[in-house]
C-alpha cells in the first residue's frame, strides 16, 4: 500500500486542502497518508496570494518534470484549474466562460433553443393525454414515484444487476462496495462519496421525488459502472499500483470532474441497451410496485428528453455570463426542461451555488464527448459496416474499461474525436 507521495503529488494534493480552507467541498475525496492531510489542515489558513504562488510554482513544475506524458497532461490540465481557482481567491475576476474553460478544459457552449423546441415537439407525439407538453410530462413523471421505503427495497436489487454487468468487462478490485443512504436538504439528487479503500456511500435526496423510472440510471450513475467503479478502479490502478498520489485526492471544478460525469451519465447504456434497460425496468422495478408501462412510449420519451440535458447549462450562462434575473432563469428551465417550479427552484439552486455554478457542464459535455469517443468508427470502413450491435457494444465496454483505469483529459479526448 501507498504511504509516501511524490514531491509533485504532495504539493498538489497540499494544494487542495489549501483551497479547501476557503472554499469547503473541494476536496471530494481523499485516502491518501493521513499525516499529510492532517498537516495540511493543521496549519493556519494560507492567504489567497501564498495559493495562488504555489500553484503558479506546482503549474512550472509539473511543465518541466520528465513524467510520461499522459501524466503530464492529466496534472497540467488539473493544476491549470487549482490555479483558476486561487486566482478567484485572490481577488481576480474572472468572466464565467473563461472560468468554465480554464477548470474544466472544455468550451462552454449555448445550445440553441431551437433544439429544445424540436424536442419538446417530440415529446408532445409521445406523450400520453391532452394539454400542453410540460403538464404531461410532469405527469408522465409523477406516474412513477415510489414511497422512499419502497425504493430501499428495489435499490439493492438493481445494484447487484448492475455490478454483476460491469464486473464483466471491467474487473472490480477486492473489497470494493458500496452503501446506500437517503438525505434530505442537499442541491443535487442523488451524491456518490467515496470512501477510499474501495468503498462509497451514495446518498439520494429524498427532498425530491423518487421515481422508479429514474433508479436505474442513478445508481449506474452512482455506484456500477459510474463513479464508485471509476473511483475505485483508479485508486487500484493509479494511486496504489503506480504510485501516483495526485489520485489519492479528488478535486472539484478540475477537469477530472468532466471525465467522470461522463463516465457515470453514460453507466446506464453501457451495461444495458436501450430495449434492454426498458424491459429490465418493466419486470424488476415497476410490476414489483403495479406500474403499467408502454415501454415502446418510453424509449421514445426518454430519447426525446436526452436533448434536454443541456437546459441547465444555458441557464447557468443565462445568470452568470448574461446577467439574466433569478425568477428569469427559473421560468427558462421551467419552461425548457419541464419543470414544476418547485424543481426548477431546485435546479436553479444548483447553478446559483458558488461551488457548483461552472460544475454544472460537467454533465451533458461529458456525456456527448465521452459518448462521441465510445462510438468512434474502427478502420477499415468495411468493417465497420458489418459490425453488429452486439460487436459495437462489447467495443463500448472495452474502451469505457480504459476510461475506468487511464489519465485522459477532456482536450485529449476531443483531440481523438475531432471537432
Amino acid at each position: 500500500m501507498t504511504d509516501e507521495l511524490d514531491d509533485l503529488s504532495r504539493r498538489y494534493v497540499e494544494l487542495g486542502f489549501g483551497i479547501e480552507r476557503h472554499i469547503e467541498g473541494t476536496v471530494d475525496a481523499y485516502f491518501g497518508p493521513a499525516a499529510i492531510r492532517d498537516e495540511a489542515l493543521a496549519v493556519p489558513v494560507p492567504s489567497p496570494g501564498d495559493l495562488l504562488d504555489r500553484a503558479t510554482s506546482l503549474l512550472a513544475d509539473v511543465t518541466a518534470a520528465e513524467l510520461p506524458p499522459s501524466r503530464t497532461d492529466y496534472l497540467t490540465a488539473q493544476v491549470q484549474a487549482l490555479h483558476t481557482t486561487c486566482r478567484k481567491l485572490a481577488g481576480e475576476v474572472i468572466p464565467y466562460r473563461d472560468e468554465v474553460r480554464l477548470c474544466f478544459d472544455i468550451e462552454p457552449e449555448k445550445i440553441p433553443e431551437t433544439t429544445y423546441d424540436e424536442a419538446i415537439a417530440q415529446l408532445g407525439d409521445a406523450l400520453p393525454g391532452d394539454g400542453d407538453v410540460a403538464s404531461r410530462m410532469i405527469a408522465w413523471r409523477e406516474q412513477f414515484e415510489i414511497p422512499v421505503d419502497t425504493a430501499r427495497l428495489v435499490i439493492e436489487t438493481i445494484a447487484n444487476e448492475a455490478r454483476s454487468r460491469s464486473s464483466a468487462f471491467a474487473p472490480l478490485p477486492e473489497g470494493e462496495g458500496i452503501e446506500v443512504s437517503m438525505v434530505s436538504g442537499q442541491p443535487w439528487s442523488g451524491y456518490n462519496w467515496y470512501l477510499g479503500g474501495c468503498r462509497s456511500l451514495i446518498e439520494i435526496n429524498t427532498d425530491l421525488p423518487i421515481r422508479a423510472n429514474a433508479l436505474l440510471d442513478l445508481i449506474c450513475h452512482e455506484g456500477y459502472p459510474g463513479h464508485h467503479t471509476e473511483h475505485a478502479v483508479k485508486e487500484q490502478s493509479l494511486y496504489r499500483e503506480r504510485g501516483y498520489g495526485e489520485h489519492a485526492i479528488q478535486l472539484i471544478n478540475t477537469p477530472e470532474c468532466v471525465i467522470s460525469e461522463g463516465i457515470a451519465t453514460l453507466a446506464e447504456s453501457i451495461v444495458f441497451t436501450s430495449e434492454d434497460a426498458a424491459a429490465w425496468r418493466q419486470e424488476h422495478l415497476y410490476r414489483p410496485v403495479g406500474i403499467e408501462v408502454d415501454t415502446v412510449r418510453e424509449r421514445q420519451i426518454a430519447d426525446a428528453q436526452r436533448a434536454l440535458k443541456s437546459v441547465a447549462g444555458n441557464a447557468a450562462l443565462l445568470l452568470h455570463d448574461e446577467g439574466m434575473a433569478e425568477h428569469d432563469v427559473v421560468a427558462y428551465i421551467e419552461r425548457f426542461g419541464l419543470e414544476t417550479s418547485e424543481r426548477a427552484r431546485h435546479r436553479y439552486s444548483f447553478i446559483a451555488d458558488p461551488l457548483w455554478r461552472a460544475y454544472v457542464f460537467t454533465y451533458h459535455v461529458g456525456y456527448d464527448l465521452l459518448g462521441a469517443w465510445l462510438d468512434m468508427p474502427e478502420e477499415p470502413e468495411e468493417a465497420e459496416a458489418a459490425a453488429t450491435d452486439a460487436i459495437l457494444q462489447t467495443r463500448r465496454q472495452a474502451r469505457f474499461a480504459r476510461l475506468l483505469a487511464d489519465q485522459v483529459t477532456p482536450s485529449a479526448i476531443q483531440s481523438q474525436v475531432g471537432e
